[in-house]
């Protein structure tokens, strides 16, 4: 019984001991377990940070090449409206001149019609063409003047609006990274301080990228000129206007020679629009002249003489007005599509010339308008960014007591608290993106931005297109962020900058 009773006992007193143990291995567990959650919670809520951070850099990168598509597109509103312009002036030049022509009021018409056996196809056209055109004349004269001013009134806005959309830039960027931020994580914030200071540089960078010109009153090259004057922007209507319908022809007999006689006379007309060399306006000139002659035989000799003078001339200008800037025009254009040097047109010409285009049909806002170009034009030389805008960085940061470890949700305090030893207590992620130009030579090409419908966007020659703000081919992307960025974010966060 004795030995029974101690040997229980001796049972009681092993059981005892291994409680401690238990307990060391409850605890050490439940530090690991807590170690492995907050590990956990503070790996997501990094990865969280740093999709906010891609998202948001996309979102401002979105933004700026939102800015250089909305410059191309009233880059290429302005162009249209330019090249209408010159179609307006051109319409009120031709106008002036048909109607002048067919006024039949000139001495060779009175001339032809008592001398000619039949004068009927020089007279019958414009007694028929007077009185329409003369009407086309009051009409287009009103029509003309409205349009030209309210086009010039709209390049005037365009441009206006253009700077202004630009200029807003500085201001857009840190209010859409903030708000995407927001968007995507709400503890998360773009860091208070960035874009007033380190991440100043990638703003004025995106500013900087482009640059405003003023082509009125500048005689030297423009970029924006040498778009609006190029052989194929402006119809042929404009840059050189030839025969078109005014040509009234003779070809009789004289009516009171009494030999042989022959009287041969017809009209002949060109015209053109040209810009300013000083791009300040639209200058149309349009000149016709009758060119013919008439001669009778008799007996004993013959008589006769040369039928020449100026028929009609016409003109138009926007802009200064009251009389031609000269005779050559921007962009190679010259003479006003060859009028003033035509022994055809001009006697007319020089008329017309030398009086002026009349009255400005637009001279407030008349001539190019200021515009936004790239600050230079890049080249592949220059390596494989050179379709790129400068990078924008964003910084976001977090502070680190928003996340749900066991501190904050208090599942473990006094010894068995873990902390989560981000430095300053935050979290801070940063990420780059940048607008870039793309329209490819061919469907195939792999680039990136994976174009859809990639044949619609290539170019019919074949050819690569260097970046431009006349063609809205802008697109975001994520890019990699400089190393500097990254050390810098890294300094600021250890010295707990906010």
């Amino acid at each position: 019984m004795k030995a029974h009773i101690e040997r229980r006992h001796g049972l009681h007193a092993q059981s005892g001991q291994a409680m401690p143990f238990a307990l060391i291995f409850l605890v050490v567990g439940a530090a690991a377990l807590y170690l492995a959650f907050n590990a956990a919670q503070l790996a997501h809520a990094k990865t969280k940070e740093q999709d906010t951070a891609d998202a948001a850099a996309y979102s401002v990168g979105v933004l700026q090449a939102r800015d250089l598509n909305f410059a191309a597109y009233t880059n290429r509103a302005m162009v249209a409206n330019q090249v209408a312009t010159a179609q307006m002036i051109s319409i009120k030049s031709w106008i002036d001149e048909l109607a002048g022509t067919y006024k039949n009021d000139h001495w060779f018409d009175s001339f032809i019609e008592d001398t000619a056996m039949v004068s009927e196809p020089w007279i019958g056209p414009k007694e028929l063409g007077g009185p329409v055109t003369e009407g086309a004349k009051s009409a287009l004269d009103a029509a003309t003047r409205i349009a030209t001013a309210g086009l010039d009134g709209l390049d005037k806005v365009l441009s206006t609006e253009q700077a202004a959309y630009h200029a807003s830039m500085a201001l857009q960027i840190p209010v859409v990274a903030e708000e995407v931020a927001q968007a995507n994580e709400p503890n998360s914030h773009v860091t208070k301080t960035y874009f007033a200071t380190r991440g100043a540089l990638s703003i004025m960078s995106t500013l900087n990228f482009t640059k405003k010109n003023t082509p009125a009153g500048n005689t030297g090259t423009d970029r924006f000129a040498d778009v609006v004057t190029n052989k194929t922007t402006l119809d042929g209507f404009v840059q050189q206007r030839g025969a078109n319908i005014r040509d009234p022809l003779v070809l009789s007999n004289i009516e009171e020679c009494p030999g042989f006689s022959l009287i041969a006379a017809d009209n002949n007309h060109l015209g053109g629009t040209q810009l300013r060399p000083d791009k300040r306006g639209w200058e149309g000139l349009d000149a016709t002249d009758v060119n013919g002659a008439w001669i009778c035989y008799f007996e004993i000799g013959a008589v006769g003489g040369p039928i020449i003078s100026a028929a009609g001339s016409g003109g138009a200008a926007n802009g200064p007005g009251g009389s031609y800037s000269g005779k050559n025009g921007y962009g190679g254009y010259r003479n006003y599509g060859g009028a003033l040097t035509s022994g055809l047109t001009e006697i007319a010409a020089r008329e017309q010339y030398s009086e002026g285009p009349g009255s400005s049909l637009s001279s407030t806002n008349g001539g190019l308008q200021p515009y936004l170009d790239l600050a230079s034009q890049p080249t592949p030389s220059q390596g494989a960014t050179f379709n790129r805008a400068p990078s924008i960085t964003v910084e976001v940061q977090r502070v680190s007591s928003t996340v749900n470890t066991t501190d904050q949700i208090h599942v473990a305090t006094g010894d068995l608290a873990v902390s989560d030893a981000t430095a300053g207590h935050q979290m801070r992620s940063v990420a780059s993106a940048s607008a870039y130009f793309i329209r490819p030579n061919e469907p195939s090409s792999g680039l990136a931005g994976a174009l859809n419908n990639a044949s619609h966007w290539a170019r019919s020659d074949g050819k690569w297109e260097y970046p431009s703000l006349f063609n809205p081919y802008w697109q975001s992307s994520l890019v990699t962020t400089d190393t500097a960025a990254v050390e810098a974010a890294d300094l600021a966060q250890s010295a707990g900058a906010p």
